[in-house]
């Protein structure tokens, strides 16, 4: 349909239940309170006059503010074709809308084709700063906001460059779209008015309840939003009763809480701020009977991290590093597009976020906008990495603005039940890149591991030695915990031989003892025996060290060692023992036969050395 004729009589809608059959109500003031919900009457009635009118697909592309010169902008379509250059005026960042890139700036907008940067019109906008664009391919439709935010300004425009429609408004307004000529503008964050063109008339409002302040167009449907999106369709009439067609992101706390979309009624500056590098990127798709995210798909940018979450259970699908930080993008049928700061733009795949192609605009960008209608992402893609090796990688990026995603990287990666996650966990406390605010998380969490033994064990044979450069020994604490754990008996001369290493820390130290209670054998014996003739009587106040004494004492006894058990003894009334680790002794000594607990030491109250 490409005309505002009415299609059905007013008969058949009081019938369908779509109008009150005592008339139509009449029309509000245009942004006025003064109105009582009308039940969805009008909006009903919006719906069918517009069911059937054209929704041109928008441009695939990207468009971005240039870092090396104020006024220029720089524009690449996604399909591979040439990139363009426009020069002007820049005093927020440019909308793209349907087919057009809007700019403005130095009290003038001009339009251009999205594809080629060639300008289509320019008008005059009195230094107005711009919130939002829609476009139907005929006319454009942009909301400005009024010095110091008393009101804002809808200016409509046709392709000619003629002002179709302008008004003032006495509220502050968001993004608009614009369907067959009829405008869409959000307002105080719940509603939207339908404007016509033509006669400027406020035909329809609807009520929504959720956040709303952008209209906009997108794989052929109109659409409502700030946090969720809200379609137009034939249940837009229950909106004020909470039943209208909403997609939401699946409710899971991400670190930074990153923004969905930006308020459309803030114009938004040129350049990229923290909260255009953390956001959410989704796209809605939907029927007459059923919306949801696009590829059951929703992700989150950090900088130069991007995550994938799968919708709705919001588990985690995969991680994406790149080169740079990511500063602008949009969700498309089959992935992702992400611009970056250094003005290369890169397709992600869906499903496990490998790259499926590259564009470049050429320059180094302040901002960056995209836009993805009809592109449905597709091509060979590079292997998938194993999930723990993407967690890893990411895990260990060197850079402070990324410890916050980090830390939630690490507990996905904790809680990943595949071996490499155990080896993955093991490299992250070894390696010096690791942050420390993450160090210690990482042993948290490789001690409740109970897979991946064989890596711990490669680990436990690293030692610390400047000249081979191995500047960092491996968590022996966590590896022995979770080993003692696993009941691992061929981990016990590895851990053996850390009893005595200097360059472990106490509590290592301790926790090998613990868990040699648990594993040792025979074998273990000559270095059992080492370990508490050294430290019985010279631990002085380190509770570890005492500790790690008694357990490697109740080692001993476990396995039955008849040396080591006159040595304990001896030891226990010995006047030069350690008095904290002599009462556990005897305390050991005394309730041999009966179950014991190893690491008992460990827990139990202690006394004064």
């Amino acid at each position: 349909m490409t005309t505002r004729a009415v299609t059905l009589s007013a008969t058949a809608l009081c019938a369908a239940g779509l109008l009150s059959c005592a008339g139509a109500p009449p029309r509000p003031n245009p942004f006025s309170t003064d109105w009582e919900d009308d039940k969805g009457v009008s909006i009903a009635r919006e719906w069918q006059h517009l069911a059937n009118a054209p929704n041109p697909r928008g441009a695939d592309v990207a468009v971005g503010v240039s870092a090396r010169a104020s006024d220029t902008v720089v524009g690449r379509p996604l399909d591979g074709g040439s990139g363009w250059t426009l020069r002007h005026a820049i005093d927020v960042r440019p909308v793209v809308a349907g087919g057009v890139v809007v700019v403005s700036g130095s009290g003038d907008v001009i339009a251009a084709d999205a594809r080629t940067g060639s300008i289509l019109w320019h008008a005059a906008n009195e230094s107005l700063p711009l919130l939002g664009a829609g476009d139907d391919g005929s006319v454009t439709v942009m909301t400005f906001l009024r010095t110091g935010g008393r009101g804002s300004v809808l200016v409509a425009v046709g392709r000619d460059g003629q002002v179709l429609r302008r008004m003032e408004m006495p509220r502050r307004v968001g993004a608009p779209a614009v369907v067959d000529r009829v405008a869409f503008v959000p307002w105080d964050g719940q509603y939207v008015s339908a404007i016509n063109l033509s006669n400027g008339d406020e035909e329809a409002r609807v009520t929504l309840r959720e956040v709303t302040s952008r209209a906009w167009v997108e794989g052929g449907a109109l659409w409502f939003g700030e946090t969720n999106f809200s379609r137009f369709d034939e249940r837009i009439r229950d909106a004020s009763r909470g039943g209208a067609s909403v997609v939401r992101i699946p409710t899971r706390t991400l670190p930074g809480i990153p923004r969905l979309m930006s308020p459309g009624g803030s114009p938004v500056g040129t350049e990229a701020s923290a909260e255009d590098k953390m956001r959410i990127y989704a796209r809605p798709t939907g029927s007459s009977t059923a919306v949801g995210l696009a590829d059951q798909r929703y992700y989150a940018a950090y900088f130069r991290l991007v995550i994938g979450f799968g919708a709705p259970s919001g588990a985690l699908q995969w991680v994406h590093r790149h080169e740079s930080d990511f500063i602008g993008g949009a969700a498309a049928e089959g992935g992702v597009v992400l611009c970056d700061e250094r003005g290369k733009v890169t397709e992600l795949d869906a499903r496990a976020g490998r790259v499926l192609a590259e564009v470049d605009l050429g320059e180094p960008l302040r901002s960056c906008v995209v836009q993805v209608d009809t592109r449905a992402l597709a091509g060979s893609p590079e292997p998938a990495r194993p999930l723990a090796a993407q967690l890893a990688d990411a895990v260990l990026t060197e850079d402070p603005q990324l410890v916050v995603p980090q830390k939630l990287l690490l507990n996905e990666l904790a809680a990943s039940e595949e071996p490499t996650a155990t080896q993955a966990l093991v490299a992250l406390v070894i390696d010096p890149r690791t942050s420390p605010e993450l160090i210690e998380l990482a042993r948290q969490s490789l001690a409740r591991r109970r897979n991946g033994a064989a890596f711990m064990q490669a680990a436990l044979q690293r030692h610390y030695d400047f000249l081979k450069d191995i500047l960092r020994p491996p968590p022996v604490g966590p590896i022995a915990q979770a080993l003692a754990g696993m009941k691992t008996k061929a981990a016990a001369p590895l851990l053996a031989a850390h009893l005595l290493d200097p360059a472990d820390s106490d509590d290592d130290v301790r926790q090998a003892a613990a868990a040699l209670a648990v594993l040792a054998s025979a074998s273990e014996l000559p270095a059992l025996r080492q370990f508490f003739g050294m430290y019985r009587a010279s631990c002085g106040g380190n509770e570890d060290i005492a500790d790690a004494v008694v357990d490697v004492a109740r080692a001993m006894l476990e396995i039955g060692d008849r040396t080591g058990r006159e040595q304990i003894e001896a030891a226990a009334v010995d006047p030069a023992t350690v008095p904290y680790a002599a009462e556990k002794l005897r305390a050991l000594l005394g309730a041999e036969g009966e179950p014991s607990t190893p690491g008992d030491a460990a827990t139990a109250p202690r006394s004064t050395p």
